[in-house]
């Protein structure tokens, strides 16, 4: 078998390992499209079906589709779909442009081959052809030797052995990346240190002072998290992100029927995350709602 036959069987399954995995793809840039359409509302559980992957390994896009028109509306699902589109954008192109790199390849290209031809059934047929092949009509002649019968199963074990490892590492690269975007959502990160309610207030007050709008945002929800966690409405889980902390604040017997997080949650989604800051009206719609919420409990007993 010659060197130039052996490339084309890798680049053959090359390019069907690389089909395989743009073929599954769904993205949070095309379901943010779906969701931008004028009749979005209309057909949204259409819409939900054509991405039952994305929906059910995201668990707050899951908990928005589940509780929509009940305590999520489309505005908050598109908030939700945006954050999760800005940081897709370098990561599927890629998948993309190396699969067609791999097309382009003039190993991959065989003259005898109709343009029109589907090019998986293509590298079946050259893979077919070479299992036929009398191994002696090779331009590569070996005198007086014949090649041993377990060259060719050898081969093959190997193969097949190079695709799992592939897809292993694949796996993993993509289950890392989704563990890492993940762990950047919680409201605090691990290396940061537990501050009171009154520190985050002073916090709050300083970042504003300097002029750091987004920061003093988040001290003050934060602030209002600590205070339900104060009241006894919901426990404050450094590691979870907001999303979480509202699921369990409106499941709370202990919250006041009239009180609602859940417009907070939204605005520090798309200041924190989105990085779409106003200003200075931005922070004082924080401390307009952090005294909303300190109103709202003071009558809850814990």
């Amino acid at each position: 078998m010659s060197g130039g036959q052996i490339a084309k069987i890798v680049s053959s399954f090359s390019c069907l390992a690389l089909f395989l995995l743009v073929q599954a793809g769904e993205t949070y840039r095309d379901l943010q499209a779906d969701l931008a359409r004028p009749n979005a509302q209309k057909e949204i559980q259409s819409i939900f079906a054509k991405y039952p992957n994305l929906i059910a390994q995201d668990k707050d896009l899951a908990d928005a589709v589940a509780y929509f028109d009940d305590e999520y509306s489309l505005k908050d699902l598109q908030s939700i779909v945006e954050i999760r589109a800005v940081g897709e954008g370098a990561t599927d192109p890629g998948i993309q442009a190396r699969a067609k790199a791999v097309k382009a390849s003039p190993l991959y290209r065989d003259p005898g081959i109709q343009d029109k031809s589907n090019w998986l059934d293509g590298a079946m047929k050259r893979l077919s052809d070479l299992l036929k092949r009398n191994p002696n009509s090779s331009n590569v002649r070996f005198p007086n030797a014949a090649i041993p019968g377990w060259i060719i199963p050898g081969f093959w074990i190997l193969l097949g052995v190079a695709v799992l490892v592939f897809a292993y590492f694949a796996l993993r690269h993509f289950q890392w990346k989704g563990a890492l975007r993940r762990k950047a959502k919680a409201v605090l990160e691990d290396d940061e240190p537990d501050r009171t309610l009154d520190e985050w207030l002073t916090k709050a007050d300083q970042y504003a002072a300097e002029g750091k709008y987004r920061e003093a945002v988040r001290a003050m929800y934060l602030s209002c998290l600590l205070k339900f966690d104060e009241a006894g409405v919901a426990r404050f889980v450094r590691g979870e992100t907001n999303w979480e902390h509202l699921r369990r604040i409106q499941a709370s017997p202990k919250r006041p029927e009239p009180l609602t997080f859940l417009e907070p949650t939204q605005a520090f989604d798309r200041i924190w995350y989105g990085f779409h800051v106003n200003g200075v009206s931005d922070f004082e719609q924080f401390r307009y709602w952090y005294q909303s919420v300190t109103d709202a409990l003071s009558a809850v007993k814990r």
